[in-house]
């Protein structure tokens, strides 16, 4: 049998399991239960309808979605109740016109948390609670537009919940995105803890106490793959990657669990344009943190092969949502037919081990059996004192080393002079789109910002903080902003740029070794230039920190130098330096719904050798190389795209007729380009939208505001609650 070699204890379990006299299926069966009965006699799941959505993460069915929303309505809540060999199911909830789902069980055994949506158009998923024994239910969260599900109890005894009231849309699509929220056992003081592109789903709590969930990831690179694990405190605080967020594979890591007594999860493996099921694995990050190298796929154990591959896991044999009893053994959603998506080929609930060994406990032919979990008590993991403090608005980060790790492979030492900080924002509706396509593969872009293969979402450079000579940094930025880093040499050319983001909460100190450091890898045993400096406020980015609006902070360089050479409309033979135009006269282009410039699409490859214009553009020519919104998950070497590799920055600097920029003009162009050649500085700035597109847009961002505002109320009355208490 093929397997990972870093996984054989399992192989050992296997043949421990194989070793038991030959027996009857029978009699296998009853062993199997009777042992799974003295532990786990009472199993809460629920029995709903299947929902195929166009992509894993897309459950919100909200009742004002922009265009996605699916309700499948029937559902009951169940227990499950083993009784040596026999299982009989028990009705606690039977909703034929609502859906329940995600269930979760207090650490006490005696409540069950689960998401109810009663209504297609009149109510919204939102947390409710039974006690089990009274069949008593009190309703958590409320409100209609807005969706609360996935929720888990904390350690605590508080909450935390994916919810849709972040009011973004997805980059690559018109659906809502669900961050991390959390709220106390009653839903008071509700508030955001994840402030993240687009979803972040299935949290879980580890035996830690911290909390691992699946984030989709993608910024200046491709939306196919980066659906990978993340960690963060049951405060917020500590957000980090988990497993695999520079990888291929897998595509996708969901349902994740950790295994008692281990350091390892079990979760599911599936693909980005698929629902949630797929292939059933044990993730081990001591072993290894992209590809496979930390992962094992089993029932059965065999071979796992890192591929590359958007619909993976979709052949036969589909699991979901497992509930591990040890690191062989396993309560899961299993159907043994691989076109369950298609066919409404109903999961049942089974008990499995590594060896694919399985042993159906419960099935209904109309309804699939989903979100096992054991009504039991069990221990409680350590509670983690909060670290934030919400008198506060701003984080510190801190690196030790910059040069430390692979992202600086090469890099002389001194070569780095700042770190560019830059701020995300996103888009609060989806009004108009384009597409990008690239190693990594193709997207439609949403409410674009940018020619097609520039970046994904509005920039905002906060500024810049000193790397000292031993590499360290130590700086201050807004809490509750997500944002990244550039690496910036002394020409104001970037050497490395992360491609994904991290958040503060208030008052937080993070800290990191170096530039993609291994997670596992020790801290440098010194003290550094930085420490000793202190935490520095950044330095701003030739003004007050703004999005990045090419209209803005590029055509003006344009009048200034360019427009007297270049500004011919249309191509002249006759004139071939000049036979193009650097002016700022607007291109529209109905369906991205912008008006772009003739510069911007001359500069960014946007027009064809007759002038028409492609809503794509070339980030690969020599002129302009900037790092493409289709490029790999996997790490990028220093220099290998931005400023520092376009003839156009060099020629500038060379000597281009008698063009002389100043500093400040020459670190604007390098930013332009090393930000991935935005050309709006806000989802609203040059648009072409008709009045029913803006009213649209509006209506998001107002119930984005007023949604804001509460969560701001919710903060101020904890703080005079924790104020009170001392």
């Amino acid at each position: 049998m093929l397997m990972n070699r870093a996984f054989g204890p399992l192989l050992m379990s296997i043949v421990a399991i194989a070793s038991v006299s030959v027996a009857t299926e029978a009699e296998l069966r009853t062993q199997r239960l009777m042992k799974l009965s003295e532990s786990y006699p009472v199993i809460a799941f629920v029995k709903r309808h299947p929902v195929k959505p166009s992509f894993f993460a897309y459950t919100e069915g909200q009742s004002d979605a922009q265009s996605e929303r699916h309700f499948n309505p029937g559902s009951t809540l169940c227990l499950l109740r083993i009784d040596g060999a026999e299982c009989r199911v028990e009705d606690l909830i039977d909703d034929p016109n609502g859906v329940i789902r995600d269930l979760d069980v207090s650490y006490d055994g005696k409540r069950i948390l689960f998401a109810w949506k009663k209504s297609d158009k009149k109510d919204d998923y939102h947390l409710y609670e039974m006690e089990v024994a009274s069949k008593d239910v009190r309703q958590l969260t409320f409100g209609l537009g807005v969706a609360d599900y996935e929720g888990i109890y904390l350690p605590s005894g508080d909450i935390m919940f994916s919810s849709t009231r972040c009011v973004q849309t997805v980059d690559c699509w018109w659906t809502e995105v669900s961050n991390m929220y959390k709220c106390d056992k009653d839903g008071k003081y509700l508030r955001r803890l994840g402030f993240d592109q687009v979803h972040t789903v299935h949290p879980s709590v580890l035996e830690s106490g911290a909390i691992v969930y699946t984030r989709w990831d993608y910024n200046d690179r491709g939306q196919l793959y980066p659906q990978a694990l993340f960690q963060m405190n049951p405060d917020g605080t500590g957000q980090t990657e988990y497993y695999g967020n520079n990888s291929f594979f897998p595509t996708v890591i969901n349902h994740a669990r950790a295994i008692p007594g281990s350091h390892k999860l079990v979760a599911v493996l599936h693909g980005h344009h698929t629902w949630q099921a797929g292939k059933l694995a044990i993730i081990d990050r001591t072993k290894g943190t992209q590809e496979a190298s930390g992962v094992q796929l089993i029932a059965p154990i065999r071979e796992t092969i890192a591929v590359k591959q958007d619909g993976y896991g979709q052949g036969p044999d589909l699991f979901r949502h497992p509930y591990p009893i040890s690191d062989t053994e396993f309560i899961v959603a299993y159907t043994p037919d691989g076109n369950a998506r298609n066919a409404n080929t109903p999961f049942g609930l089974y008990w499995f081990d590594v060896a694919g060994n399985r042993e159906l406990l419960t099935l209904d032919a109309d309804m699939s059996c989903n979100s096992p979990v054991p009504l039991k008590e069990r221990s409680v993991p350590p509670v983690k004192s909060s670290l934030v403090d919400y008198t506060k608005e701003f984080g510190t980060y801190f690196m030790q080393d910059i040069y430390v790790g692979p992202g600086l492979k090469g890099v002389e030492r001194g070569t780095i002079k700042k770190l560019r900080v830059v701020a995300l924002s996103f888009r609060a509706a989806g009004v108009g789109d384009n597409s990008s396509r690239g190693e990594a593969g193709s997207a439609m872009v949403s409410t674009p910002i940018a020619i097609g293969n520039g970046a994904w979402d509005v920039k905002r450079v906060l500024g810049t903080a000193e790397v000292h000579e031993d590499g360290s940094a130590m700086f201050m930025v807004p809490a509750h902003t997500p944002v990244y880093f550039q690496a910036v040499d002394d020409k104001g050319q970037v050497v490395q740029t992360m491609r994904s983001w991290s958040t503060l909460m208030p008052g937080e100190i993070y800290g990191c070794i170096g530039c993609h450091e291994d997670k596992s890898s020790a801290p440098v045993q010194r003290r550094s230039l930085a420490s000793r400096a202190g935490p520095q406020k950044l330095q701003p980015f030739y003004g007050a920190a703004r999005g990045f609006s090419f209209k803005k902070e590029v055509q003006p360089i344009l009048d200034k130098h360019c427009i007297q050479c270049h500004m011919l409309d249309k191509p002249d033979p006759a004139r071939k330096d000049r036979a193009f135009s650097l002016k700022g006269d607007a291109i529209e282009d109905s369906r991205s719904g912008r008006n772009w410039t003739a510069s911007y699409a001359q500069l960014t490859g946007a027009l064809d050798p007759n002038g028409k214009f492609s809503s794509r553009g070339k980030d690969n020519r020599p002129v302009l190389n900037w790092i493409s919104s289709q490029s790999r998950p996997s790490m990028l070497p220093p220099y290998c795209r931005g400023s520092a590799k376009s003839s156009m920055i060099k020629q500038l600097r060379d000597g281009h007729g008698k063009v002389k920029l100043s500093t400040e003009e020459m670190d604007k162009l390098c930013a332009w380009i090393d930000l991935g050649v935005p050309f709006c500085g806000d989802y609203l700035e040059a648009n072409n939208w008709s009045k029913n597109g803006l009213d649209r847009y509006m209506h998001y961002q107002r119930k984005r505001d007023v949604l804001a505002t509460e969560i701001g109320q919710n903060i101020e009355a904890l703080i005079k609650k924790e104020t009170d208490k001392d």
